[in-house]
Formats: C-alpha cells, structure tokens, sequence
C-alpha cells in the first residue's frame, strides 16, 4: 500500500468516500492528509515536494503559474458549485451593509477573493467602499467573524454550519451567481506526474469512482453513515451535512471538455481582475485516461 502525501482545505463526502468505501485501497493507495492554513503555504508546499497531491481552488494554480511557478497543474474537475456561501454578521441585512467594512479572503490577490470582489461589485459597492483582510482559510475567517475582524466572508458548506449555529446568517449563495465553477478540484506538479504516473491515475480513478458512487441517490443513507464515520458525527448532524453539501453543488461533471469550460470561467474572472489570461493551467491526458479506462 502506497501513502500519498495530500493537502486540501475541505474534506468533501468524495474525499471521505474514497478513504472510507474502499476506492483508494483498490488502487493500493492510501492518504497522509494535512488541512490547509492558506493558498500560499499549500502550494509553495506542494512546490517543494513537502505534498504529492492537493485540492485547491483552481484560480490559485493560474496565480502561481502567473508568478512563474509552470510545474503545477489541475487534472480533473469533480464537480460545479464552489460550496460557498458569503456569511455575514447578524446585523448585515444588504450588501450595502458593509460598506466601510471589513471582508474576509484567503489570500487578497487569488482563490475565492474574486468571487468575493464580484459580488460586492454587482452590488453596487467598489474596493473603496470595503476593507479586505487576508486570514486565510474558511476555519480563519469563520474565527474571523466571530471575533468580529470582519463582517462578512466566504465560508464553506462544514463551515456554513458552525456559523449559521453561532447566529451568523448567509447573505449570498454563490452558487446563484457563478453555478458553473468548479468544485472539488485535483492539483499536481508536472515533475511528480512524470515520475508517479500510476499513483496519479490511480488517485484520480479512485476520487471520481467515489464521488460517482456518492451521486447515486440509492446509496444517500451510505453516504451518511461514511460522514458520520469520518466526522465522528450522529446520524442528524451528518445528514444536515451531506444535505448542504450536495445542494451546494450545481452539477456533477461527466466530461473533460465540461472540465475546460468549468476553469476557463475560473480564467476569465482572474483576468478581469488582473489583467492578465492564464494559460496551460489544465492537462487533460489524466482524466482521458482515466476515463478511457473506465
């Protein structure tokens, strides 16, 4: 049995899946998994070889590809919807509400801050209008909020949670806005690829078997109890889990050319915000395999 090396800043039911169902033992793999603190800490890691494989917003590729760093790519896209929702505090009713305010990022120049920026943007407010604080992963500006640095930010769907418990409320879902971005998204370095191509494969057969099986509606109450074994949670929490995290999600994707036009959504929002149109961000020579195989 062969360990990878994984980071990631969400375990969806995919992930939990595949460790849980039995996917990655089949494919003699098994994972080392490390939560993310931020993007720049996960990737600069994954370029020192400290992880094999990451999970990671897909903009985050394209702004270190941007900066140089051509050794990573994205080989698959599970899924659309982002699994976010912008959190605000209890006294923010409209977006107008947080003008002269503080808002929440993982880091203010890649991820999910665009989206972010977007939304405010179609609402009316400019960057003038807010302040922007990197804290860095949902579990940071979930203490974020709480500790009242800031008054709104993106938190996703196990977070969402916690928040809406603490009388935290949800001002926008993301998914109405940007419903074709994408999901759960599976990053490398092409030096690692070269060298570990079987694992490589093996890793994305065995994530997008799992994340099929957990579509399946006949296998809902597996699903669950896979949470509920993973999270150590009861039966009710896990099912108001699995319940958000699916309804987050806006389709399942089946092909590679609905992967393309997933990240070029990605692209193009980075672009208008940056200047600049990333490029050879995808490889899609691990899914055709995978796909062809299957």
């Amino acid at each position: 049995m062969r360990t990878l090396r994984f980071i990631t800043f969400s375990r969806p039911t995919s992930l939990l899946a595949a460790q849980h169902r039995g996917f990655l033992e089949e494919e003699g793999l098994r994972l080392e998994i490390d939560d993310a603190k931020g993007s720049r800490s996960q990737m600069e890691g994954l370029a020192e070889g400290r992880w094999e494989l990451a999970h990671t917003n897909a903009d985050n590729v394209m702004k270190f590809r941007q900066n140089g760093h051509d050794q990573f790519f994205i080989f698959f896209v599970l899924d659309l919807g982002m699994a976010q929702k912008v959190i605000v505090q209890p006294d923010v009713m409209s977006w107008e509400d947080l003008r002269g305010r503080a808002v929440g990022v993982d880091a203010a120049d890649s991820g999910y801050a665009f989206v972010l920026y977007d939304l405010l943007r179609r609402s009316g407010l400019t960057p003038d209008d807010y302040e922007v604080k990197a804290l860095g992963a949902t579990a940071y500006r979930l203490q974020g909020l709480r500790e009242g640095e800031i008054a709104a930010g993106l938190l996703s769907h196990h977070h969402e949670v916690a928040a809406l418990a603490d009388g935290f409320r949800i001002l926008e879902d993301t998914r109405d806005v940007f419903p074709g971005m994408p999901g759960v998204t599976g990053v490398t370095t092409t030096d690692w690829a070269e060298r570990n191509q079987e694992a490589l494969h093996g890793y994305a057969r065995a994530l997008w078997r799992a994340f099929h099986w957990t579509q399946e509606p006949a296998n809902r109450e597996d699903v669950v109890r896979v949470v509920m074994e993973a999270r150590g949670m009861d039966e009710e929490a896990a099912t108001e889990l699995v319940a958000i995290e699916f309804e987050a999600r806006t389709a399942a994707v089946t092909t590679i050319e609905a992967m393309e036009a997933s990240l070029a959504e990605t692209a193009t929002l980075r672009a208008t915000y940056t200047g600049h149109e990333p490029e050879g961000y995808f490889r899609p020579e691990v899914m055709r395999a995978v796909l062809g195989s299957g």
